[in-house]
C-alpha cells in the first residue's frame, strides 16, 4: 500500500499502482481473517471490539502520521531551503525535542486532575496550531516559524505518546497487556512510515506540479529529470542550471510543505474533537474505582452498564 502511494505521487494512478493497492487490500483481509481464527494470534483483532482501545490506537496512528510527515519536510526545509548545515539544523531541532520531553512527563501528571480525553484533545489542538504555523512558512527567513510550529507539533506528540499507550494498555484485559503494549508500539512506527509516505508524497506532488513548467528549455534531459523529481534532485543539479533557478525550486518545495501541513492541520484538529468525545468516559488517572454505571479509570477495562447497547 505504501509503495502504491509513493508510485501514485510520481506516475499517477496507473495499472501497477492499482495492482499494488489490490494486492495490499487482499493480504490485509487474509491477515485479519487468519489472526481472528488463531488461538494465539500474533495480533489479537478481538481487542478492537473495545471502543476505548480502538480510539486510543487510532489517535496514536493519525497523530504519528502528521508527525512523520512534518519531521521529513521540516528537516528538508531547514537544510535545503534555509541552507543550514546539518549540525546547525540539528541544533534548531533541540527546542521541539525539549517540548516533547516536557509534554511526555507533564501530561500524565495533568491527567491525574483533568480527564485524559481533555488532555489529549488540548494537546492535539496545540499540534494543529503548530501545523497551521508551518503552512505560513516561506522560502526565505522562516527558521523561527518552523521551530515554533514544529515545537507545538512535538508537544502534542509527547502527550499522545505518553497517554495513548496508557489508554491502550488500560483498555485491554490484564492477560492481554503485553499484546496491547506491542500493538501500541507497532502503531506508532506504522504512523511515522505512513506520514512519510502520505504527506511526503503530497508535498512531492505539489513540487512536481509547480516546477515542471519552470525548467528552462535546453536543459540536458538527465538534469531536467533530477531537478523535476524532488528538491534533493534539484539541489544536486543546481550547478548545472541557470542562475537563480534553484530559488524557484525552493519556492515550489515550500509550497509542498504548506499544502501538506494544511492537510495535517485539518486532520489533527478533527482528531482533537474526536478525542474529546470518544475518550470522555475515561476518568482521571489514579481516580477511585467507579460504579458500573460510571466511567472507568485509566488502567482498567471500562465497565459497561446493564442498559448499554455496546
Amino acid at each position: 500500500m505504501i509503495y502504491a502511494l509513493k508510485r501514485a505521487a510520481k506516475d499517477g494512478l496507473d495499472v501497477p499502482t492499482v495492482v499494488a493497492v489490490v494486492i495490499g487490500l487482499v493480504f490485509a483481509v487474509l491477515f485479519v481473517r487468519r489472526q481472528g481464527s488463531l488461538a494465539s494470534p500474533l495480533l489479537d483483532v478481538r481487542l478492537f471490539s473495545d471502543r476505548t482501545f480502538s480510539a486510543a490506537l487510532g489517535i496514536l496512528l493519525v497523530g504519528l502520521v502528521g508527525v512523520g510527515g512534518a519531521m521529513l519536510l521540516v528537516t528538508q526545509q531547514l537544510q535545503l531551503v534555509e541552507d543550514l548545515p546539518p549540525i546547525e539544523a540539528g541544533m534548531w531541532m533541540g527546542p521541539p525535542a525539549l517540548m516533547m520531553f516536557v509534554a511526555a512527563i507533564g501530561s500524565p501528571l495533568l491527567a491525574r486532575r483533568v480527564l485524559p480525553g481533555i488532555v489529549v484533545a488540548v494537546a492535539l489542538a496545540l499540534s494543529a496550531l503548530g501545523y497551521v504555523l508551518l503552512t505560513q512558512v516561506s522560502s526565505t527567513g522562516g527558521v523561527t516559524r518552523i521551530v515554533m510550529g514544529f515545537g507545538l507539533v512535538y508537544l502534542g506528540l509527547g502527550a499522545i505518546a505518553a497517554l495513548g499507550t496508557d489508554l491502550v494498555v488500560g483498555a485491554a484485559p490484564p492477560d492481554e497487556a503485553g499484546s496491547a503494549s506491542a500493538m501500541s508500539e507497532t502503531v506508532q512506527e506504522l504512523g511515522l512510515a505512513l506520514g512519510v509516505a502520505t504527506l511526503g508524497s503530497l508535498a512531492t506532488a505539489v513540487y512536481r506540479g509547480r516546477i515542471g513548467d519552470e525548467i528552462p528549455d535546453g536543459t540536458p534531459p538527465e538534469v531536467a529529470e533530477a531537478a523535476g523529481d524532488s528538491l534533493v534532485g534539484a539541489a544536486s543539479a543546481a550547478d548545472q542550471m541557470q542562475a537563480g533557478w534553484f530559488d524557484q525550486a525552493k519556492e515550489a518545495a515550500t509550497s509542498g510543505l504548506n499544502v501538506a501541513m494544511l492537510v495535517a492541520a485539518v486532520s489533527i484538529l478533527a482528531l482533537s474533537c474526536l478525542s474529546a468525545v470518544v475518550l470522555r468516559h475515561i476518568s482521571v488517572i489514579g481516580g477511585d474505582e467507579p460504579d458500573a454505571d460510571q466511567v472507568a479509570p485509566v488502567g482498567s477495562a471500562r465497565p459497561k452498564p446493564a442498559h448499554s447497547s455496546e
